[in-house]
This record gives structure tokens, sequence and C-alpha cells, in this order.
């Protein structure tokens, strides 16, 4: 019975000693793949979320924030150890660095380091601006060998305009034939197919936008 005793005590040490010299999985090679912000961006809002891919094998992130970088540094205003893959902090307007590396229990990877810029100057709010279309006039009819150029008015403190043209609206629409993004206040189409459209401009900058403003028009 002791003999038995003994061998079963042996085998729990065993056991025991296996756990104990588990393999930690060397990361110390990857490389934390950062989402946002990226490199050299430059942001507009005080609230930065910072973001980046999770490690496998990883437990830990630790990320730094330096202002105006981790070299010349004036303030090191982040220094946290965390389990998720994201961090929000709010930041006054200026230069910074960030930093994010992976750990476990015996090993880490490098920092992957990125710059960025916030620029928090007053963006103007043009969301109850509406855009004011100067030409087709609505329900205006072209016949489909004519060129159709469309037109709208500048708003202050946009910085861009989104034109969408639709065959037959947008609330059902069948196709949506052009969706682009422009910063100037033109923009011409050819060889549409005989059908009714729908077309649409908003303004927008780095914060806000506008409504749409549409209108109608006819391909015979």
């Amino acid at each position: 019975m002791m003999k038995i005793k003994t061998l079963i005590f042996c085998l729990l040490l065993s056991v025991i000693a296996c756990d104990d010299i588990i393999e930690v999985v060397d990361i110390s090679n990857k490389t934390v793949s950062i989402l946002a912000p990226t490199n050299d961006a430059i942001l507009k809002t005080n609230e930065i979320t910072f973001t980046w891919d999770a490690l496998e094998e990883a437990e830990t992130y630790q990320i730094q924030v330096a202002s105006p970088n981790f070299v010349n540094a004036t303030q090191i205003l982040v220094d946290s150890t965390l389990a998720k893959t994201s961090f929000t902090k709010t930041l006054d307007s200026g230069s910074y660095q960030w930093r994010v590396r992976a750990g476990n229990s015996d090993y880490q990877t490098a920092y992957t380091v990125i710059s960025f810029d916030l620029d928090t100057a007053v963006v103007p709010d043009i969301s109850n601006t509406p855009v004011e279309l100067s030409a087709p006039a609505d329900n205006a009819t072209f016949s489909n060998s004519e060129a159709i150029n469309f037109s709208w008015k500048t708003i202050d403190g946009a910085t861009e305009y989104v034109l969408q043209i639709a065959t037959p609206n947008f609330e059902n629409p069948a196709k949506t034939l052009e969706d682009k993004t422009l910063t100037e206040t033109t923009f011409s189409v050819s060889s549409l197919e005989k059908e009714n459209y729908q077309w649409r401009v908003k303004a927008k900058n780095a914060i806000h936008e506008t409504n749409y403003t549409t209108r109608n028009f006819i391909i015979q």
C-alpha cells in the first residue's frame, strides 16, 4: 500500500513539474500592428483613441505617449499597461509620438512608434448650411448625346463635396452611377441611357457635413 501511495505521489509531482515547464512562446521578433492614429496623421479632435491589432500569444500591451517625441520628450503623458487593444486620452494641440509593445510572462516585442499632430483650431460648423445647386435646373431634360454639366455654389468652411447620381431616384435606386468626393464645385457626365435620374450634393469638412441637396433630370 505504501508503494502505491509513493507511486501516486511521484506521478503527481511529475505532472506538476510538467506544468511548470510549459514553454512560453517567444514573441520578441513580432511587431504590433497599428490601426490608429497612423504615422504623420493630422487629427482635428482632442479625444484620441489609440488602437492596434491583437498579437497572438501576447498577454498585455504597454502604451506610451510623449510630447513632442520620445527622443526630446518634454512630457510623457501616458505610460500604461493593459490587456485590451485600445486606449483613449484627451490631448491639447501639438506634436506627439505614441508607441506600443506587446508582452507575455517571458518576452516582449520592440515598440512600434508612431508620430502624429493634433490641430484643434476651430472647424466651422456647416451642418445647417444647405448646398445651393446651380445647374442643371430641377427636372431638366437632355438627349443621351449631350454632356451634362453639374455645378453648385461654394460653402465657406467646406473642404470637399460629395456628388452622387442614381437612377431612377435615391429612395429606390436601381443603380448608382456616380459617387464622387470632389474639392471643386463642378462635374460632367455624358452618354447616359434614357432614364429618369436624381443627383445630389453635400459639403464636408474635417468634422461637419451638410445634408444632401437633391434635384431630378431626365435623359430622353
